[in-house]
C-alpha cells in the first residue's frame, strides 16, 4: 500500500511531499516498499522518539535503508519549530541545505510529522525557502499540496518567516 503523498509543485527539478506518519509496527516494511515504489528517494521525520514508540515506528531507519531509502531525523515537539525558534541553529540549517541539494539534483524528497500539516511543513518550507522560494509562497504551495490551510499555529508560521529573512536565497 503507498501512503498519501502531498506532492508540492514547484518549478524546479526534483520532488518535495509531505506526508502524515507512517503505519507503523508489522505494516512499516510494506510502507517503506510503497514509499520506494512511488520513488521517494528521501525521508525525513519530525516525529519525537517517543511519537515513534507510541506508533511502532521505532525501526523506521532500518525499515527505510532496506526499502533503499535514505532516512533522517529531526524531531520537533508536535505543533512545535526547531530548537525554540533559534536562527543561528546550525542543525536546522544544515538540513534544509541538505534538502534542497537533493531535491536539486532531482531526488524526491519526503517531509512527515503525525497528521502532516504543521512540522513536515515545517521542514517543507525549510526546504523550499533554501531553494530560493519565498516564505508565504512556499506555504502555499504546501497548502495547495496538502488541500488544507498550513501550518498548524502561528508560532509556526512565524518560525518560517524568520528562517527566511536570514537563511533565505
Amino acid at each position: 500500500m503507498r501512503p498519501a503523498l502531498h506532492v508540492i509543485t514547484w518549478p524546479g527539478p526534483g520532488r518535495l511531499a509531505t506526508m502524515a506518519h507512517p503505519r507503523g509496527g508489522d505494516r512499516l516494511a510494506d510502507e517503506m516498499a510503497g514509499l520506494a515504489a512511488a520513488g521517494v528517494d528521501v525521508f525525513v521525520s519530525a516525529l519525537t522518539w517517543e511519537e515513534d514508540r507510541r506508533l511502532g515506528l521505532t525501526e523506521v531507519a532500518g525499515a527505510a535503508s532496506a526499502a533503499g531509502i535514505e532516512f533522517l531525523s529531526f524531531p520537533i515537539a508536535d505543533r512545535g519549530i526547531p530548537r525554540a525558534g533559534d536562527m543561528a541553529d546550525t542543525d536546522v540549517v544544515a538540513l534544509g541545505v541538505r534538502l534542497a541539494a537533493h531535491v536539486r539534483a532531482g531526488r524526491f524528497v519526503v517531509t512527515q510529522c503525525f497528521a502532516g500539516v504543521g512540522r513536515s511543513t515545517l521542514l517543507a518550507g525549510a526546504t523550499l525557502v533554501m531553494l530560493g522560494v519565498g516564505p508565504e509562497r512556499a506555504l502555499d504551495l504546501v497548502a495547495q499540496a496538502r488541500g488544507l490551510p498550513v501550518p498548524d499555529t502561528e508560532v509556526q508560521r512565524d518560525w518560517l518567516y524568520a528562517f527566511a529573512l536570514h537563511h533565505g536565497g
